[in-house]
């Protein structure tokens, strides 16, 4: 999966665990796309700090998914609920309870 996707998904999953300004520069980057240098502006740091701030915000997210493993069993979760939903399309029952399960996923 591409790094991009996978550190938004980390963020999700372990952003609380993070301080706010680590929890800001990772949004900054990776959902609002900002550059390097227009984070350092906003947080008023050089890009070398910007740049610091965010691969070891990175790391920690990292860190953390290597110790509890939650985005890969978040992603076999979602790939049996796909599974499910694909062989129980057509029983209108059966729907309703899936889509409870994916909103709790």
């Amino acid at each position: 999966m591409e790094k991009h996707l996978e550190i938004t998904y980390l963020l999700d999953i372990y952003g609380g665990l993070l301080t706010e300004k680590q929890q800001k520069i990772l949004n900054y980057y990776y959902n609002e796309d900002y550059s390097l240098a227009e984070i350092a502006e906003q947080e008023n740091v050089s890009r070398q700090a910007a740049f610091d701030l965010l691969k070891r915000a990175e790391n920690i997210l990292l860190d953390y998914d290597g110790k509890l493993n939650l985005f890969e069993k978040y992603m076999s979760n979602q790939s049996l609920l796909d599974e499910i939903k694909k062989l129980s399309a057509e029983n209108a029952e059966v729907m309703p309870l899936i889509d409870r399960l994916s909103d709790n996923l």
